[in-house]
């Protein structure tokens, strides 16, 4: 009786952490809140080949042998999400440029679940970004200062 209660309480969380992680893609621990974050990162970088990579539209405007120009990441950051659904989401990450006197910066975009994991569906702003959101309830998943 106690392996039947001991396999049926591994089975319960083996499903519970299932259904927890729905917005991972093959097995990679990969999450759609990293590419905000990613992205930052390269860009304040100027590494546009990992720009290029979390990219869901590839753009000629970068290039895909344009590695780091420094190591910097960023600390401060506020990530808001908004969800369309489980494989769509837009993203406004407001962070603190370490390459720039810690000045307030602020990107937006939408991320998009491929066959290739989560990516940015294009390079540039989102045009009417406000106007595509207002009716999404937004959830602040990191706070400026945490």
């Amino acid at each position: 009786m106690k392996k039947f209660i001991s396999i049926l309480s591994i089975s319960f969380l083996l499903i519970i952490t299932a259904a927890c992680s729905n917005n991972k893609v093959n097995g990679k621990g990969e999450n759609s809140t990293d590419v905000p974050i990613k992205w930052v990162n390269a860009l304040i970088q100027t590494d546009e080949s990992k720009m290029l990579n979390l990219l869901n539209e590839k753009s000629k405007a970068l290039d895909p042998k344009d590695k780091a120009d420094n190591k910097e990441t960023i600390k401060h950051y506020k990530l808001t999400q908004w969800e369309v659904n489980d494989k769509d989401y837009f993203y406004k990450i407001e962070y603190q440029d370490p390459t720039d006197k810690d000045r307030l910066k602020t990107e937006e975009m939408e991320v998009v679940k491929t066959d290739n994991g989560w990516k940015r569906t294009k390079y540039g702003d989102i045009y009417d970004f406000d106007k595509l959101v207002k009716d999404l309830n937004p959830k602040v998943l990191r706070e400026l200062h945490d």
